[in-house]
């Protein structure tokens, strides 16, 4: 029955149904959290398909609770710097921006980037463009200037803090560089 409804979910989401999907997903993630504790592969992963389908259906208050527990736990099992913790980070700021909520979208960002910076570059660029793109008044070299965030140390947080003040400079106004903002970041030129 499991692996069926499993089947009928996965179905349901790749033909764009995310309303039903998202049922069909909050269903298994109890279930799976009941028998196999929410620290399960499968439980993690059904909870990653409800932020997918929160994120394509603009249900942005939803998505950022439950971004906010599949990141700490994808953190804690995987790191900062792997794929799905990557892709939750994104779902998280992009629901955040959308909340107007930018200082901890903005933080996000640049955890994120520094995570990524040795193996993704470019990846590492978009999401401190997105970070600039979505300060709203903040100054994120502020942020990062003792190279901490939140108490988590930044092994990249010299070139950072040039990379961004480079990027202020550059992208000047907020609200164009923030229109050009997308949930994988700010594509730089």
């Amino acid at each position: 029955m499991i692996e069926e409804l499993q089947a009928e979910a996965d179905a349901l989401y790749a033909a764009g149904e995310y309303d039903h999907a998202l049922a069909s997903y909050s269903v298994l993630r109890e279930v799976r959290a009941r028998r196999e504790g929410p620290y399960s592969i499968r439980y993690l992963s059904n909870l990653h398909d409800c932020v997918r389908c929160m994120s394509h259906l603009n249900l942005w208050l939803d998505a950022n609770y439950l971004c906010s527990e599949l990141h700490s736990k994808y953190v804690r099992t995987h790191g900062r710097g792997e794929a799905d913790t990557v892709d939750v980070a994104k779902h998280w700021a992009w629901a955040l921006v959308h909340l107007e909520d930018y200082p901890p979208a903005v933080r996000l960002y640049l955890l994120t980037a520094d995570a990524v910076w040795d193996d993704d570059p470019a990846q590492a660029h978009r999401l401190l463009g997105a970070a600039v793109a979505h300060r709203h008044g903040l100054d994120p070299v502020e942020i990062i200037s003792p190279g901490l965030i939140d108490g988590v140390g930044l092994r990249h947080a010299d070139e950072e803090r040039e990379l961004i003040a480079r990027l202020v400079d550059e992208l000047g106004d907020t609200e164009e560089a923030s229109a050009a903002a997308t949930i994988d970041g700010l594509a730089l030129v």
